[in-house]
């Protein structure tokens, strides 16, 4: 017995020292980024966020950190990462990178190889006990990517199922269990223009709410730099759309002045530029600006300059996007909602059909949080919250059978509206050099057949329209970097031109025009838009046309399933919509009982998504739904019950507004 018990022992000491000879460092916890940016449009695939070299092909700046090891002696080290450029390009990829350990670079390059995420062996170091300095070393500033490095004394390889390791994670990391959020009336998933008009409303009525995004700004689209507005001046109900405007930053008095909107002949417009509240376009001084410069992709201007119009314009809507997100920050805390930047929110915890909490984890710190609430409202975007819950959703294009839309195709397929983000390029002094086409074999190819002659996006820039955006956001991301990268490099090396223009700004989030939508006890369709049929509980307006995006057949013929140049179906005749007034009950799930759904993964068809998608009309979605909380809270009752009890009561709200302070 005393010998067992002795095994026992000597077995506990054994594995205690296997744990202190393991150590995990996350990339995204790194104290000192330098020029790599943290990215999280990997995480379905790998449950964590990661560091990224977005140096549009020039080496960035190392990342930094301090590391406390336990014990000394020699580490095996793994770096998780891969090939970025596998999908497309069988050979070696562009973005290598090095790992150095007290200034001294290991022996193997990084992002060579691999197929997908995995773990790629960097090289043995030997270490005292105590702290040592690690670095990200990029080589090539093609987007060379880091999730976590892993140090052990037996060269083993970590689980290379990331779902698998992540109770691993959470081991070495510390964060055994999620940190408890307290209970909340409203908890609101996603920090866009929907999500910050329903948590702004809903607190206004009293009550207790928590947004949730996993950017580290509010606004979604709007604060990446996509403004496309809608009308405010036909509404059903003309006092929706106020906290909309306080929360884009429009000036309130021309809200309903025909004037004050640029309108397209077909119909659809936007709010002028001049309209916007003066006060967003000046600098702010907030202790976080700088992170918010770099989170919103700031311009990184190296050696001598020539700032042109088009360079300064892109710096002032730096600036105002920054400020709005600040103006957004104020009036939610102002209302008293608990803001939660930088959580990605990854499980939802459901008690039969009713969602009781929610779990996120920060992609800072890689601590989980969980989120407990009476009502949530799903203003992802992607679906997130509804998905997780098992909520009913569809993703594509309907066949024409299902709702009988003239616009819809016989057979329906995965077709949908992509991703776009914006890059600009600028004439300066010391523009250098950028590769060749044949140098970039991973890029789209280009060439005096076919190439876009420009300097800088435009909404038509877009990628990812067969594919799934919700779960391949970062491919869908990467292929927009090879279509810019392949395009670029053939203008800078054979139109002279742009001998002297330098690739300065391209942003790494991609911003998405569609993905999952949920689904509601109405399903909004063409057919009902055409045919203007009248819901009893209509609420807010919708007045964009039913603007839809496609490749063209050109680039869809050179680059089939990887196409990025699209068309707009919105001068189509049966795309004008002049105004249509929406059925609430677009705005929860039918089978999801306390679930509110909001932004464009809102209950419509793929046809109809195409008005209802722009921000305005989505941020007075947001004040609907955060009135009808403010009825569920206020008679203990789920969503639906709002429709088929308290209606009379929400039209009363809806032809009030809601309060602005």
């Amino acid at each position: 017995m005393k010998i067992k018990w002795i095994a026992i022992c000597c077995a506990l000491l054994s594995l205690q020292g296997a744990v202190t000879a393991q150590v995990l460092v996350e990339t995204e916890s790194f104290a000192k980024r330098g020029g790599w940016v943290l990215d999280h449009q990997a995480f379905d695939k790998i449950e964590s966020a990661y560091l990224m070299a977005h140096g549009m092909g020039r080496a960035v700046e190392d990342a930094s950190t301090t590391v406390k090891f336990a014990e000394g002696g020699a580490y095996h080290v793994y770096v998780s990462t891969y090939n970025w450029t596998a999908p497309w390009y069988s050979g070696e990829g562009p973005g290598v990178f090095q790992l150095k350990v007290d200034n001294r670079a290991l022996s193997n390059k990084l992002g060579v190889t691999g197929s997908c995420w995995g773990w790629q062996y960097a090289g043995q170091v030997i270490l005292s006990a105590g702290e040592h300095e690690v670095r990200l070393h990029d080589l090539t500033g093609f987007n060379g990517r880091a999730d976590a490095i892993y140090f052990t004394k037996t060269k083993e390889v970590p689980a290379t199922d990331y779902h698998v390791f992540a109770a691993e994670r959470r081991r070495l990391s510390g964060y055994t269990s999620p940190r408890d959020i307290q209970q909340v009336d409203l908890v609101v998933v996603g920090g866009g223009i929907a999500g910050c008009t329903t948590a702004l409303t809903a607190a206004r009525y009293g009550l207790r709410v928590v947004i949730v995004d996993n950017l580290p700004w509010l606004g979604g689209n709007n604060a990446l730099g996509v403004r496309a507005s809608g009308l405010l001046y036909k509404n059903l109900y003309p006092q929706l759309g106020n906290v909309t405007c306080q929360v884009t930053g429009v000036e309130l008095s021309v809200k309903n002045d025909p004037t004050a909107y640029q309108v397209d002949p077909t119909g659809f417009g936007d709010v002028k530029y001049a309209f916007y509240e003066r006060h967003l376009t000046q600098p702010a001084a907030d202790s976080r600006g700088s992170d918010m410069l770099n989170a919103i992709e700031r311009l990184e201007f190296q050696g001598e300059q020539s700032v042109n119009r088009q360079e300064q314009n892109l710096k002032t809507q730096e600036y105002m996007r920054r400020n709005a997100s600040l103006q957004r920050e104020r009036l939610l805390r102002e209302a008293g909602v608990q803001i939660y930047h930088n959580i990605h929110v990854f499980d939802v915890i459901r008690e039969g059909n009713v969602i009781t909490s929610v779990k996120g984890k920060c992609l800072q710190t890689g601590e989980e949080y969980r989120f407990s609430g009476t009502l949530f409202a799903d203003c992802t975007g992607d679906g997130t919250v509804g998905y997780l819950a098992k909520a009913d959703y569809r993703i594509g294009r309907e066949n024409h059978a299902v709702a009988q839309e003239p616009s819809a195709p016989q057979t329906g397929d995965r077709k949908m509206m992509g991703s776009t983000m914006q890059w600009y390029a600028f004439p300066r002094a010391d523009a250098g050099t950028f590769p060749r086409p044949e140098e970039l074999p991973w890029a789209m190819k280009v060439d005096k057949d076919y190439f876009i002659d420009r300097s800088s996006w435009a909404w038509w820039w877009e990628t990812g329209l067969e594919i799934d955006n919700a779960t391949e956001a970062e491919l869908v991301r990467d292929n927009f970097l090879r279509a810019v990268f392949g395009n670029w490099a053939y203008l800078k090396n054979h139109l002279p031109k742009y001998a002297n223009y330098r690739l300065d700004y391209l942003q790494h989030i991609a911003m998405k025009r569609e993905s999952r939508r949920l689904l509601g006890d109405v399903i909004l369709d063409e057919t009902d838009i055409l045919e203007r049929v009248e819901f009893p509980d209509a609420s807010f307006t919708t007045t964009w046309t039913m603007d839809l995006h496609y490749a063209k057949p050109e680039n869809a013929a050179r680059y089939p399933g990887w196409e990025w140049v699209t068309y707009c179906t919105h001068h189509k005749p049966l795309a004008k919509v002049d105004r249509y007034d929406v059925p609430y009950r677009v705005l929860y799930s039918r089978n999801i009982d306390n679930l509110f759904i909001g932004g464009r993964n809102m209950s419509v068809t793929h046809q109809a998504l195409g008005t209802v998608r722009v921000q305005m009309t989505l941020g007075m979605a947001g004040e609907v739904t955060g009135m009808a909380a403010q009825i569920c809270k206020k008679h203990g009752v789920y969503p639906r019950a709002v429709y088929e009890m308290y209606l009379p009561e929400l039209k009363k709200m809806m032809k009030r507004g809601a309060p602005l302070r």
